[in-house]
């Protein structure tokens, strides 16, 4: 008879059953057992010991509730992998150690004959990079550079206001931004860690949907998370991508001129400073780990310069 997986837990094994190994392990299990969308996958072909020979395909995917989980990607049939598919939760046989004992957990299996959308909405102009580093002055700049063909999108944002955000946010409440996430209203969203609060930022549909509407190229500022949130949403082809890096030959220098940066336009204190050039450090290591979701990483050393190029990406976009 074919052996069953063991009830209740995920990755349990019977070196692991006391009341409260099997008590988080239950409640692990029943934070992975959601369905989800695939955002980013890699091939694993050299597997660890215990682990079943050959490539194995591992997964970021987003689950229902918006929490992000990594796990073994499962296909019956031998259709591609893509970011954008959804996937099912599936108890499987995981590893056997050397005393033969074995240990389940949950892989993610792509339900058979399924498409994904490979219809082109529209281009959105994304610009990704550390706090600091001239995200809204570009896309300010850019507006009244070549403004009859592109629009900045508001980003909506549960943080609370500060001086000198003008019109680029949207302020809402905690349960409003996450209600709207939940309705699937949003593009991309993410939380980004802080001491003080816990600050959530995304973009509306309906707002990118307008500037469409109006035949222009919405611009969005984003990071890592918002990108790879927005690629997977609407496609990579659409993303016109471009991240913006500070000057300096090494990533201490870089992280000193936003440093520099940060305090010259004082909005925020300096623990709060301290909080966004530890998140800068992980922005500048995505430029490098993810360089697929980029069409350019441009030095922001000149901001003309950058503004020029950019523009003359945008017309060449519009009148192609």
């Amino acid at each position: 008879m074919e052996e069953q997986p063991l009830p209740a837990a995920s990755t349990f094994s019977l070196m692991r059953n006391t009341p409260a190994a099997i008590h988080r392990a239950q409640k692990d299990l029943q934070r992975k057992l959601q369905e989800g969308t695939i955002l980013s996958f890699t091939t694993v072909h050299h597997t660890p010991e215990g682990f079943p020979a050959g490539p194995r395909n591992i997964g970021l995917i987003e689950l229902e509730d918006g929490q992000k989980v990594s796990g073994h990607l499962i296909s019956e049939t031998d259709q591609p992998i893509a970011i954008g598919m959804k996937v099912l939760p599936k108890m499987r046989l995981s590893s056997v150690n050397t005393q033969g004992l074995r240990t389940y957990d949950v892989s993610y299996e792509i339900p058979v004959q399924q498409t994904v959308k490979q219809e082109f909405p529209g281009y959105v102009l994304a610009l990704t990079g550390p706090s600091g580093v001239g995200k809204t002055t570009v896309s300010v700049l850019l507006s009244t550079k070549v403004g009859k063909y592109v629009e900045r999108v508001p980003i909506l944002t549960t943080r609370e206001p500060k001086e000198g955000d003008a019109d680029e946010y949207v302020h809402v409440s905690p349960e409003e931004f996450l209600a709207l996430k939940n309705e699937g209203k949003l593009a991309t969203s993410t939380c980004i860690p802080s001491r003080d609060e816990k600050r959530w930022y995304g973009y509306r549909t309906e707002d990118i949907d307008a500037i469409w509407q109006k035949k222009m190229i919405p611009v969005i500022i984003t990071e890592m998370n918002l990108l790879q949130g927005l690629s997977s949403h609407y496609g990579r082809r659409s993303i016109l991508s471009f991240g913006l890096m500070p000057p300096g030959k090494s990533k201490r220098q870089m992280l000193s001129s936003l440093l520099h940066r940060l305090r010259d336009r004082g909005r925020d204190t300096e623990k709060q400073i301290e909080d966004r050039l530890k998140n800068a450090e992980a922005d500048l290591d995505f430029f490098k780990t993810r360089s697929e979701l980029f069409d350019d990483v441009i030095v922001n050393d000149n901001v003309d310069t950058v503004v020029g190029q950019l523009g003359g990406l945008v017309l060449e976009r519009v009148k192609a």
